[in-house]
């Protein structure tokens, strides 16, 4: 019993920007699901990942802030989510000021550069023949990381040697983090299918 106490003592209550934080992230949850199965929000900018990465840095301050476990957060989430769908009520500028709170607390990533984007095409090509052997999908990713490779070296600027030694670096550095995300991935990939 002892324990238990002294564990909820460890907890020290939100604060109104945690609130606030949460509130934004169930809301932005839902906005981002709605999108996502294209049943409305098609004018807010997409949110999947962007409100992912809102939802875990706001998880990692409350936890971190407040001694709460990540159950414990994940927990005042979906309840935050539950009554937003239970009221079904989630206005236009609650949601813009909710974006204007993620893109502070959690900037969106910086696109990769040409080099990177090689180099992480590369390794996807690799781990797609590892499993599939010579398919379609491998074929086509280590075509885009061809291109990327090539327009790496020719809007480079530095000599051809130097141009690999980067995109060499960037894949050994990918390789070590144990690949890029799902969305880097595809970023890169549209970024080499624009061109």
């Amino acid at each position: 019993m002892s324990f238990l106490l002294a564990l909820a003592a460890a907890v020290t209550p939100l604060t109104s920007q945690h609130s606030t934080d949460l509130r934004c992230v169930s809301m932005l949850a839902i906005v981002a699901d709605a999108q996502v199965r294209e049943t409305g929000w098609d004018d807010v900018e997409p949110l999947k990942d962007s409100g992912a990465r809102y939802a875990g840095v706001i998880g990692e301050a409350v936890m971190k802030d407040t001694g709460r476990s990540r159950e414990a957060v994940r927990d005042l989430i979906l309840r935050g989510v539950a009554g937003f769908q239970k009221s079904g009520a989630i206005a236009r500028p609650d949601v813009d000021a909710c974006i204007a709170r993620m893109k502070v607390a959690a900037p969106p990533t910086p696109e990769p550069g040409l080099p990177r984007c090689a180099a992480i095409l590369s390794l996807a090509a690799e781990a797609v023949k590892k499993r599939e052997g010579l398919s379609k999908g491998a074929k086509d990713l280590a075509t885009l990381a061809s291109v990327l490779a090539y327009r790496a070296r020719v809007e480079g600027g530095g000599s051809e040697a130097e141009v690999m030694a980067t995109i060499n670096a960037e894949r050994d550095a990918a390789a070590k983090a144990g690949g890029a995300s799902e969305t880097e991935i595809q970023n890169c990939a549209q970024r080499a299918a624009a061109d």
